[in-house]
C-alpha cells in the first residue's frame, strides 16, 4: 500500500508508488529476493481514494504500475478510479472501524455500492474490477455472490470453506440477482477525471457526506498503524536480522 501518510499529496504518492518498478530497490527487489521467479506484473499498489491519490494512479499507470483504489465508499470515487485506470477498487462494505472497535456497530453497510459499481463498469466497458472488502460474516459474502473479487480474513475464509449452501440458495441471496441489470437500468456515464471541483463537490455531497467521513476515518486508522510500524522499525536492531 502507498504510505497512507501521503494520502493528500499526488507527487509524493507517485514517488512512493514507484517502489514497484523493476528498477526499484524496494518492493520489486524484495519480492524477487524472496522468490527469484516472482512475476512482477502481479504487483499492485493500493492507493487511498482521495482526489490526490486517484490522480497519482493516473500517472502510475502511465509508468506501467498497477493500482487498486482502497478506502473507497462512494460511487464518485468508483467512477474516478475507473477513469484513471485502476485495476481494481476495494469498496469497504463496513467502515474500517468495525474491525478495531468491538463496541462499534455499523448500521450503514454499502453492499449496494459493490453492485452499482460493477454494473457501471460493465455498462461502460471499463476494465476495472470490484474487489469488495471489510466483510464480517459468511451471510454477507453470500449477499455479494457474483462480485468480481473479495478480500477475506483467514477466519472468514475458513468459515466460508465450512459452509455448505446449495447453489440455488446462494444465488437467491445474492444482491446481484435482485438488482436490475444494466440493460434494465442503464446509468449515464459520468466523468470527474479532469474536474477537481466537480469531484470534490459530488464526493462531499454523496450520501449526505457519509462517504467523505468514512474515507477520512479509514485513512486515519491506516496512518496510525503506519506510524506504529515506523516506530517499531526505528526501535529494531536491523543488524540482528540475517
Amino acid at each position: 500500500m502507498a504510505n497512507p501518510l501521503l494520502s493528500y499529496s499526488t507527487p509524493k504518492i507517485i514517488e512512493n508508488g514507484q517502489r514497484a518498478l523493476p528498477s526499484s530497490a524496494s518492493i520489486a527487489r524484495l519480492c524477487q529476493r524472496l522468490e527469484p521467479n516472482f512475476d512482477l506484473s502481479r504487483l499492485i499498489i493500493k492507493v487511498p481514494s482521495t482526489w490526490e491519490g486517484l490522480q497519482a494512479c493516473r500517472k502510475l499507470k502511465s509508468l506501467g504500475i498497477k493500482t487498486l483504489a482502497t478506502t473507497l465508499f462512494t460511487m464518485e470515487q468508483a467512477i474516478l478510479a475507473a477513469e484513471v485506470g485502476c485495476v481494481s477498487i476495494s469498496p469497504f462494505v463496513h467502515e474500517l472501524k468495525i474491525h478495531f472497535d468491538p463496541t462499534y456497530h455499523d448500521t450503514d453497510p454499502i453492499f449496494d455500492l459493490c453492485v452499482k459499481a460493477q454494473q457501471y463498469y460493465e455498462q461502460h466497458s471499463y476494465a476495472t474490477r470490484v474487489k469488495a472488502c471489510s466483510l464480517i460474516s459468511v451471510d454477507e459474502i453470500m449477499q455479494l455472490a457474483g462480485v468480481s473479487a473479495l478480500t477475506l480474513t483467514p477466519t472468514l475464509l475458513q468459515a466460508l470453506s465450512d459452509a455448505h449452501e446449495p447453489e440455488a440458495k446462494v444465488l437467491d441471496r445474492s444482491l446481484f440477482n435482485k438488482t436490475p441489470n444494466v440493460e434494465e437500468r442503464p446509468v449515464q456515464r459520468a466523468s470527474f477525471v479532469n474536474d477537481e471541483s466537480k469531484f470534490r463537490t459530488a464526493f462531499a455531497r454523496s450520501e449526505g457526506g457519509k462517504g467523505q467521513v468514512k474515507t477520512k476515518q479509514a485513512i486515519d486508522i491506516f496512518c496510525d498503524y503506519q506510524k506504529m510500524a515506523e516506530a517499531m522499525m526505528r526501535d529494531t536492531d536491523l543488524t540482528s536480522i540475517g
